[in-house]
Protein backbone atom coordinates (compact mmCIF):
# COMPACT_ATOMS: atom_id res chain seq x y z
CA UNK A 1 0.00 0.00 0.00
CA UNK A 2 1.36 3.41 -0.92
CA UNK A 3 1.21 6.34 1.49
CA UNK A 4 -1.73 8.49 0.54
CA UNK A 5 -3.73 11.48 1.60
CA UNK A 6 -7.30 10.40 2.28
CA UNK A 7 -9.94 12.15 0.22
CA UNK A 8 -12.82 11.38 2.53
CA UNK A 9 -11.16 12.76 5.70
CA UNK A 10 -13.31 10.40 7.76
CA UNK A 11 -13.65 10.88 11.50
CA UNK A 12 -13.37 8.30 14.26
CA UNK A 13 -14.05 8.15 17.99
CA UNK A 14 -11.18 6.49 19.80
CA UNK A 15 -9.16 6.26 23.02
CA UNK A 16 -5.45 7.07 23.21
CA UNK A 17 -3.44 4.12 24.51
CA UNK A 18 0.08 5.51 24.83
CA UNK A 19 2.59 8.12 23.68
CA UNK A 20 4.70 7.34 20.62
CA UNK A 21 8.37 8.24 20.19
CA UNK A 22 7.37 11.42 18.42
CA UNK A 23 4.74 14.13 18.91
CA UNK A 24 1.84 11.67 18.82
CA UNK A 25 -0.60 9.76 20.94
CA UNK A 26 -1.29 6.20 19.80
CA UNK A 27 -4.79 4.83 19.19
CA UNK A 28 -6.11 1.82 17.28
CA UNK A 29 -8.96 1.72 14.81
CA UNK A 30 -10.02 -1.61 13.34
CA UNK A 31 -6.61 -3.06 14.17
CA UNK A 32 -4.66 -0.22 12.58
CA UNK A 33 -2.41 2.14 14.56
CA UNK A 34 -3.54 5.76 14.36
CA UNK A 35 -1.11 8.53 15.42
CA UNK A 36 -2.78 11.69 16.72
CA UNK A 37 -0.73 14.69 17.94
CA UNK A 38 -1.36 16.63 21.17
CA UNK A 39 -2.96 13.66 22.91
CA UNK A 40 -2.42 12.03 26.31
CA UNK A 41 -2.89 8.35 27.24
CA UNK A 42 -6.49 7.87 28.39
CA UNK A 43 -7.93 10.73 26.30
CA UNK A 44 -11.14 9.87 24.45
CA UNK A 45 -11.19 11.90 21.25
CA UNK A 46 -12.94 12.46 18.00
CA UNK A 47 -10.25 12.51 15.34
CA UNK A 48 -10.05 13.08 11.59
CA UNK A 49 -7.88 10.70 9.53
CA UNK A 50 -5.58 12.74 7.28
CA UNK A 51 -3.07 10.27 5.83
CA UNK A 52 -3.02 6.50 5.50
CA UNK A 53 0.40 4.88 5.38
CA UNK A 54 1.47 1.27 4.96
CA UNK A 55 1.38 0.34 8.66
CA UNK A 56 -0.41 3.23 10.30
CA UNK A 57 -2.54 6.32 9.80
CA UNK A 58 -2.07 9.91 10.93
CA UNK A 59 -4.96 11.97 12.26
CA UNK A 60 -5.80 15.20 14.05
CA UNK A 61 -8.07 15.98 16.98
CA UNK A 62 -11.49 17.29 16.10
CA UNK A 63 -12.76 17.25 19.70
CA UNK A 64 -11.51 16.13 23.10
CA UNK A 65 -14.49 14.12 24.32
CA UNK A 66 -13.23 12.90 27.71
CA UNK A 67 -9.90 14.21 29.04
CA UNK A 68 -7.55 11.66 30.59
CA UNK A 69 -6.67 11.82 34.30
CA UNK A 70 -3.07 11.97 33.02
CA UNK A 71 -3.81 15.25 31.22
CA UNK A 72 -2.77 18.63 32.60
CA UNK A 73 -3.51 22.13 31.42
CA UNK A 74 -0.39 23.15 29.46
CA UNK A 75 1.02 26.20 31.28
CA UNK A 76 2.68 27.62 28.14
CA UNK A 77 0.57 30.27 26.37
CA UNK A 78 2.01 29.17 23.00
CA UNK A 79 1.22 25.46 23.38
CA UNK A 80 -1.63 25.33 20.85
CA UNK A 81 0.36 27.20 18.17
CA UNK A 82 3.99 26.21 18.80
CA UNK A 83 5.59 23.02 17.52
CA UNK A 84 7.84 22.63 20.57
CA UNK A 85 7.02 20.72 23.78
CA UNK A 86 4.37 18.42 22.20
CA UNK A 87 4.04 16.37 25.43
CA UNK A 88 3.31 19.33 27.69
CA UNK A 89 -0.34 18.29 28.11
CA UNK A 90 0.80 15.08 29.84
CA UNK A 91 1.74 15.07 33.51
CA UNK A 92 5.47 14.74 34.03
CA UNK A 93 5.31 11.22 35.48
CA UNK A 94 3.43 10.06 32.38
CA UNK A 95 6.14 11.58 30.17
CA UNK A 96 8.86 9.76 32.09
CA UNK A 97 7.06 6.41 31.82
CA UNK A 98 6.60 6.92 28.07
CA UNK A 99 10.30 7.72 27.56
CA UNK A 100 11.32 4.66 29.56
CA UNK A 101 9.02 2.56 27.38
CA UNK A 102 10.33 4.10 24.15
CA UNK A 103 13.89 3.05 25.05
CA UNK A 104 12.73 -0.43 26.10
CA UNK A 105 10.65 -0.93 22.94
CA UNK A 106 13.43 0.23 20.60
CA UNK A 107 16.01 -2.08 22.19
CA UNK A 108 13.70 -5.08 21.90
CA UNK A 109 11.97 -4.36 18.59
CA UNK A 110 14.83 -2.83 16.57
CA UNK A 111 17.92 -4.19 18.31
CA UNK A 112 16.43 -7.61 19.18
CA UNK A 113 18.25 -7.23 22.52
CA UNK A 114 17.40 -9.05 25.72
CA UNK A 115 18.94 -10.16 29.01
CA UNK A 116 20.14 -6.68 30.03
CA UNK A 117 19.22 -4.45 32.97
CA UNK A 118 17.06 -1.46 32.11
CA UNK A 119 17.45 1.00 34.98
CA UNK A 120 14.74 3.55 35.86
CA UNK A 121 14.87 6.81 33.95
CA UNK A 122 16.56 9.66 35.78
CA UNK A 123 14.19 12.68 35.82
CA UNK A 124 15.28 16.22 35.11
CA UNK A 125 15.82 18.26 38.27
CA UNK A 126 13.82 21.04 36.56
CA UNK A 127 10.61 20.45 34.67
CA UNK A 128 10.66 24.02 33.31
CA UNK A 129 13.37 26.64 32.59
CA UNK A 130 16.02 23.94 32.10
CA UNK A 131 17.37 24.92 28.66
CA UNK A 132 20.59 26.94 28.81
CA UNK A 133 20.56 27.08 25.00
CA UNK A 134 17.53 28.43 23.13
CA UNK A 135 17.52 28.42 19.33
CA UNK A 136 14.93 30.71 17.75
CA UNK A 137 14.04 30.96 14.08
CA UNK A 138 14.14 34.38 12.44
CA UNK A 139 12.25 35.84 9.52
CA UNK A 140 12.62 38.85 7.24
CA UNK A 141 10.28 40.89 9.43
CA UNK A 142 12.62 40.88 12.41
CA UNK A 143 10.62 38.28 14.32
CA UNK A 144 12.02 35.49 16.52
CA UNK A 145 10.16 32.38 17.54
CA UNK A 146 9.37 28.73 16.88
CA UNK A 147 7.59 27.00 14.02
CA UNK A 148 4.02 25.76 14.10
CA UNK A 149 3.72 21.94 14.22
CA UNK A 150 4.65 20.30 10.90
CA UNK A 151 5.29 23.63 9.17
CA UNK A 152 7.74 26.51 8.72
CA UNK A 153 5.21 29.12 9.80
CA UNK A 154 6.88 31.19 12.51
CA UNK A 155 5.15 31.87 15.84
CA UNK A 156 6.75 34.88 17.52
CA UNK A 157 7.30 34.45 21.26
CA UNK A 158 8.04 36.82 24.11
CA UNK A 159 9.37 34.13 26.46
CA UNK A 160 9.79 30.36 26.56
CA UNK A 161 8.67 28.22 29.49
CA UNK A 162 11.53 25.74 29.14
CA UNK A 163 14.26 28.37 28.59
CA UNK A 164 16.65 29.41 31.33
CA UNK A 165 15.35 32.56 33.04
CA UNK A 166 18.49 34.46 32.02
CA UNK A 167 17.84 33.63 28.35
CA UNK A 168 14.22 34.75 28.65
CA UNK A 169 15.32 38.04 30.20
CA UNK A 170 17.43 38.78 27.10
CA UNK A 171 15.10 37.59 24.36
CA UNK A 172 13.88 41.14 23.70
CA UNK A 173 17.49 42.29 23.24
CA UNK A 174 18.13 39.49 20.73
CA UNK A 175 15.15 40.68 18.72
CA UNK A 176 16.47 44.26 18.81
CA UNK A 177 19.85 43.09 17.46
CA UNK A 178 18.12 41.10 14.71
CA UNK A 179 16.11 44.13 13.58
CA UNK A 180 19.26 46.26 13.29
CA UNK A 181 21.15 43.73 11.15
CA UNK A 182 21.14 43.90 7.35
CA UNK A 183 22.62 40.41 6.97
CA UNK A 184 19.84 37.85 6.35
CA UNK A 185 19.60 35.75 9.54
CA UNK A 186 18.11 32.24 9.71
CA UNK A 187 18.18 31.82 13.49
CA UNK A 188 19.58 33.28 16.68
CA UNK A 189 20.62 31.12 19.61
CA UNK A 190 20.78 32.49 23.15
CA UNK A 191 23.47 30.62 25.11
CA UNK A 192 23.68 30.97 28.88
CA UNK A 193 27.06 30.04 30.38
CA UNK A 194 27.64 28.61 33.83
CA UNK A 195 29.55 31.71 34.98
CA UNK A 196 27.35 34.30 36.72
CA UNK A 197 25.46 36.54 34.27
CA UNK A 198 27.07 34.99 31.20
CA UNK A 199 25.11 35.13 27.92
CA UNK A 200 26.08 35.15 24.25
CA UNK A 201 23.88 35.65 21.17
CA UNK A 202 24.90 33.50 18.19
CA UNK A 203 23.29 34.16 14.80
CA UNK A 204 23.37 31.87 11.77
CA UNK A 205 23.52 33.94 8.59
CA UNK A 206 22.68 33.40 4.95
CA UNK A 207 25.32 34.75 2.59
CA UNK A 208 28.02 37.22 3.57
CA UNK A 209 28.18 39.73 6.39
CA UNK A 210 26.39 42.84 5.18
CA UNK A 211 28.23 46.13 4.98
CA UNK A 212 27.56 48.10 8.13
CA UNK A 213 26.73 45.13 10.39
CA UNK A 214 30.24 45.21 11.85
CA UNK A 215 29.55 48.70 13.23
CA UNK A 216 25.95 47.83 14.15
CA UNK A 217 27.05 44.88 16.28
CA UNK A 218 29.88 46.81 17.94
CA UNK A 219 27.52 49.64 18.90
CA UNK A 220 24.87 47.21 20.09
CA UNK A 221 27.33 45.43 22.40
CA UNK A 222 28.65 48.74 23.74
CA UNK A 223 25.07 49.78 24.53
CA UNK A 224 24.30 46.49 26.30
CA UNK A 225 27.30 45.49 28.46
CA UNK A 226 25.17 42.86 30.22
CA UNK A 227 25.55 40.79 27.03
CA UNK A 228 28.96 39.15 26.99
CA UNK A 229 29.32 38.62 23.26
CA UNK A 230 27.77 38.43 19.80
CA UNK A 231 28.62 35.84 17.15
CA UNK A 232 27.57 35.78 13.51
CA UNK A 233 28.59 32.95 11.22
CA UNK A 234 27.88 31.82 7.71
CA UNK A 235 29.44 29.51 5.19
CA UNK A 236 33.21 29.69 5.75
CA UNK A 237 33.10 32.81 7.92
CA UNK A 238 32.64 33.69 11.60
CA UNK A 239 32.72 37.06 13.31
CA UNK A 240 32.78 37.75 17.07
CA UNK A 241 32.13 40.95 19.01
CA UNK A 242 33.10 40.87 22.67
CA UNK A 243 33.67 37.42 24.20
CA UNK A 244 32.31 34.56 22.11
CA UNK A 245 33.01 31.78 24.61
CA UNK A 246 30.95 30.51 27.54
CA UNK A 247 31.91 28.44 30.58
CA UNK A 248 30.46 24.94 30.91
CA UNK A 249 30.86 22.95 34.13
CA UNK A 250 31.63 19.27 33.59
CA UNK A 251 32.47 16.39 35.91
CA UNK A 252 35.16 16.66 38.61
CA UNK A 253 34.60 20.40 38.96
CA UNK A 254 36.30 21.06 35.62
CA UNK A 255 35.20 24.11 33.65
CA UNK A 256 35.37 24.17 29.85
CA UNK A 257 35.57 27.42 27.92
CA UNK A 258 33.94 26.77 24.55
CA UNK A 259 32.80 28.79 21.58
CA UNK A 260 29.19 29.53 22.39
CA UNK A 261 27.67 28.12 19.20
CA UNK A 262 29.35 24.71 19.60
CA UNK A 263 27.22 21.83 20.84
CA UNK A 264 26.75 21.44 24.56
CA UNK A 265 23.96 19.68 26.43
CA UNK A 266 21.06 22.05 27.06
CA UNK A 267 20.32 20.72 30.56
CA UNK A 268 23.23 21.62 32.86
CA UNK A 269 22.20 19.39 35.81
CA UNK A 270 21.34 16.52 33.49
CA UNK A 271 24.69 16.78 31.74
CA UNK A 272 26.55 16.49 35.05
CA UNK A 273 24.56 13.36 35.92
CA UNK A 274 25.20 11.93 32.47
CA UNK A 275 28.95 12.47 32.83
CA UNK A 276 28.90 11.04 36.37
CA UNK A 277 27.24 7.88 35.03
CA UNK A 278 29.79 7.48 32.24
CA UNK A 279 32.69 7.87 34.68
CA UNK A 280 31.13 5.47 37.19
CA UNK A 281 30.35 2.74 34.66
CA UNK A 282 33.74 3.15 33.02
CA UNK A 283 35.55 1.99 36.19
CA UNK A 284 38.64 3.58 34.68
CA UNK A 285 42.12 2.63 35.85
CA UNK A 286 45.52 4.29 35.41
CA UNK A 287 46.63 1.73 32.79
CA UNK A 288 43.57 2.15 30.51
CA UNK A 289 43.75 3.47 26.98
CA UNK A 290 40.38 4.95 26.03
CA UNK A 291 39.01 5.70 22.58
CA UNK A 292 36.38 8.43 22.56
CA UNK A 293 34.42 8.92 19.34
CA UNK A 294 32.34 12.06 18.71
CA UNK A 295 34.11 13.75 21.63
CA UNK A 296 32.89 17.29 20.88
CA UNK A 297 34.80 19.91 22.87
CA UNK A 298 35.71 17.51 25.68
CA UNK A 299 32.61 17.15 27.88
CA UNK A 300 33.59 13.59 28.87
CA UNK A 301 37.19 13.67 27.62
CA UNK A 302 38.87 15.69 30.35
CA UNK A 303 37.26 13.94 33.35
CA UNK A 304 38.12 10.54 31.87
CA UNK A 305 41.69 11.58 30.98
CA UNK A 306 42.38 12.37 34.65
CA UNK A 307 41.80 8.70 35.47
CA UNK A 308 43.54 6.81 32.65
CA UNK A 309 46.85 6.42 30.84
CA UNK A 310 45.68 7.99 27.57
CA UNK A 311 42.55 9.13 25.72
CA UNK A 312 42.38 9.28 21.94
CA UNK A 313 39.59 11.77 21.32
CA UNK A 314 38.05 11.82 17.82
CA UNK A 315 35.77 14.55 16.46
CA UNK A 316 34.95 15.68 12.94
CA UNK A 317 34.45 19.36 13.75
CA UNK A 318 37.80 21.23 13.70
CA UNK A 319 36.41 24.04 15.88
CA UNK A 320 35.44 21.52 18.59
CA UNK A 321 38.87 19.90 18.45
CA UNK A 322 40.53 23.31 18.77
CA UNK A 323 38.37 24.11 21.81
CA UNK A 324 39.02 20.73 23.40
CA UNK A 325 42.77 20.97 22.95
CA UNK A 326 42.80 24.48 24.46
CA UNK A 327 40.84 23.30 27.49
CA UNK A 328 43.16 20.36 27.99
CA UNK A 329 46.15 22.71 27.98
CA UNK A 330 44.40 25.15 30.33
CA UNK A 331 43.78 22.39 32.87
CA UNK A 332 47.19 20.77 32.42
CA UNK A 333 45.70 17.52 31.07
CA UNK A 334 48.38 16.30 28.67
CA UNK A 335 47.42 12.66 28.03
CA UNK A 336 44.81 13.37 25.34
CA UNK A 337 45.54 12.83 21.66
CA UNK A 338 43.04 14.98 19.74
CA UNK A 339 42.15 13.61 16.28
CA UNK A 340 40.12 15.70 13.84
CA UNK A 341 38.49 13.12 11.60
CA UNK A 342 35.18 11.43 10.84
CA UNK A 343 34.79 8.54 13.29
CA UNK A 344 34.71 5.83 10.61
CA UNK A 345 37.99 7.04 9.06
CA UNK A 346 39.66 7.36 12.45
CA UNK A 347 38.87 3.83 13.65
CA UNK A 348 40.11 2.34 10.39
CA UNK A 349 43.40 4.28 10.69
CA UNK A 350 43.81 3.23 14.32
CA UNK A 351 43.12 -0.39 13.38
CA UNK A 352 45.66 -0.29 10.57
CA UNK A 353 48.19 1.10 13.06
CA UNK A 354 47.67 -1.87 15.35
CA UNK A 355 46.44 0.23 18.26
CA UNK A 356 44.51 -1.31 21.15
CA UNK A 357 42.07 0.19 23.64
CA UNK A 358 40.44 -1.12 26.80
CA UNK A 359 37.32 1.08 26.58
CA UNK A 360 35.47 3.01 23.90
CA UNK A 361 33.10 5.91 24.51
CA UNK A 362 30.61 6.68 21.74
CA UNK A 363 28.49 9.84 21.82
CA UNK A 364 27.21 10.21 18.26
CA UNK A 365 24.58 12.58 16.84
CA UNK A 366 21.07 11.27 16.16
CA UNK A 367 22.22 9.38 13.05
CA UNK A 368 24.17 7.05 15.35
CA UNK A 369 27.43 5.19 14.82
CA UNK A 370 26.51 2.68 12.14
CA UNK A 371 29.31 0.56 10.66
CA UNK A 372 31.91 0.90 13.44
CA UNK A 373 31.30 -2.45 15.14
CA UNK A 374 33.90 -4.53 13.27
CA UNK A 375 36.68 -2.00 13.77
CA UNK A 376 35.90 -1.55 17.48
CA UNK A 377 36.17 -5.30 18.02
CA UNK A 378 39.47 -5.36 16.08
CA UNK A 379 40.84 -2.59 18.33
CA UNK A 380 40.55 -4.94 21.30
CA UNK A 381 37.88 -2.87 23.05
CA UNK A 382 36.60 -4.77 26.10
CA UNK A 383 33.95 -2.26 27.20
CA UNK A 384 31.80 0.17 25.22
CA UNK A 385 29.84 3.02 26.77
CA UNK A 386 27.38 4.39 24.25
CA UNK A 387 25.63 7.73 24.94
CA UNK A 388 22.64 8.31 22.69
CA UNK A 389 19.86 10.85 22.11
CA UNK A 390 17.95 8.63 19.66
CA UNK A 391 16.59 5.23 20.84
CA UNK A 392 16.07 3.77 17.33
CA UNK A 393 19.68 4.31 16.20
CA UNK A 394 20.98 3.29 19.63
CA UNK A 395 19.09 0.01 19.34
CA UNK A 396 20.29 -0.56 15.76
CA UNK A 397 23.93 0.01 16.70
CA UNK A 398 23.84 -2.05 19.91
CA UNK A 399 22.26 -4.92 17.97
CA UNK A 400 25.11 -4.76 15.43
CA UNK A 401 27.69 -4.72 18.24
CA UNK A 402 26.09 -7.83 19.78
CA UNK A 403 26.63 -9.61 16.48
CA UNK A 404 30.33 -8.73 16.74
CA UNK A 405 30.90 -10.28 20.14
CA UNK A 406 29.58 -7.71 22.62
CA UNK A 407 26.89 -8.19 25.24
CA UNK A 408 24.57 -5.45 26.45
CA UNK A 409 24.82 -5.26 30.25
CA UNK A 410 22.70 -2.27 31.27
CA UNK A 411 20.99 0.87 30.01
CA UNK A 412 20.00 4.02 31.90
CA UNK A 413 17.63 6.56 30.29
CA UNK A 414 17.95 10.22 31.26
CA UNK A 415 15.33 12.91 30.79
CA UNK A 416 17.24 15.97 29.66
CA UNK A 417 14.31 17.32 27.63
CA UNK A 418 11.03 17.53 29.64
CA UNK A 419 7.86 18.07 27.57
CA UNK A 420 9.44 16.74 24.39
CA UNK A 421 9.66 13.09 23.29
CA UNK A 422 13.48 13.21 23.20
CA UNK A 423 15.35 11.03 25.67
CA UNK A 424 19.04 10.48 26.39
CA UNK A 425 20.42 7.07 27.36
CA UNK A 426 23.72 5.50 28.42
CA UNK A 427 24.36 1.86 27.52
CA UNK A 428 27.18 -0.42 28.71
CA UNK A 429 28.41 -3.33 26.61
CA UNK A 430 31.22 -5.78 27.36
CA UNK A 431 33.08 -8.20 25.11
CA UNK A 432 32.00 -11.77 25.68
Amino acid sequence: MEDRETTEKRTIRTKIESLAYGPYGVAREQGQVVLIPRCVPGDEVEARILTVKRNYAIGEIVALLTPSPARQQPPCPYFDACGGCPWQAARYGVQLAAKQKSVEDALGRIGKLSGFELLPILPSTQEYHYRRRVRLHADGRGRLGYYRPFSHELIEIESCLIADAHANAHLRRAREWLKELKTPIQQIELIVGDAAGQIVFAGKAEGRLARGDEAVSSRFLDAHPEIQGLVLSGRRWRRVWGEGKVCIHVADGLVLEIDAELFSQVNRAGNLELARQVVEWGEFASHDRVLELYCGAGNFTLPIARRVHEVVAVEGNPQSIENGRANGQRHGVENIRWVCSPAANAVKTLRQGGEKFSTAILNPPRAGAKGLEEDLAALGVEKILYVSCEPPTLARDLGALERHGYKLVRVRPFDLFPHSYHVEAVAEMVHR
